[in-house]
Formats: C-alpha cells, structure tokens, sequence
C-alpha cells in the first residue's frame, strides 16, 4: 500500500506482483476534501470505478463527478486527477489497460 497526503494506493495486481501479467490493478481512496496530484499514463487507458463516497476526476480542463456504481474511462496520455468531494473518504477500483504503467506528474 502506498500512503500519501491526499489518500491511498492498494496495489492488488501489477507487473510487479504477478510477471508479466498485461494489467494493473489498485484500490484507492482519496481522504474527504482531498485531490490526487495532476498526471498521466502515456502507455495506457485507466478506469475507474467508484464503490463508495462522491468525487470528481479531472479529464484535461473539465470534472466529471461520479457516485457509488459509476465508472469513469480516462484515455491514455489524459491529464487526470481525482477529487473526494464529500465528507467521507472516496473508494475506487482502478484497472489500468497495462501491467507496468507509466506516471507522468503534471504541474498545471
């Protein structure tokens, strides 16, 4: 698990735990009022799928919100970021279309 400031990473499958295995699999969950740095994945396309709390994820300049139950396609190389806009913690599964995917950090 990777903590930072505005949440955390579960990493349930990658390149790294399963060789070779074509896909990236995570649990995350962005704090209450919290918002994930800006980036992108050069390399690949990313979904993502709300299980609880409310949240926004920035796809280039707009916000799209979405509620337990929706999912939200990110395209790769999209500048993204994800935002918990209510007062508990925003949970989402997170598949990426590649095993070892590329993090770009963008300043915006």
């Amino acid at each position: 698990m990777t903590r930072e400031a505005w949440g955390t990473m579960d990493w349930l499958a990658d390149d790294t735990s399963h060789s070779d295995i074509g896909l990236s699999l995570a649990r995350m969950t962005v704090l209450p009022g919290k918002t994930s740095p800006a980036h992108r994945h050069p390399n690949c396309n990313e979904v993502i799928h709300v299980l609880s709390g409310h949240m926004s994820e920035r796809l280039d300049s707009k916000w799209q919100t979405a509620s337990p139950g929706e999912t939200i396609f990110v395209p790769a190389g999209t500048v993204h970021q994800t935002r918990c806009d209510s007062d508990e913690a925003a949970v989402m599964i997170i598949a990426y279309s590649e095993g070892a995917r590329i993090y770009e950090e963008v300043n915006l």
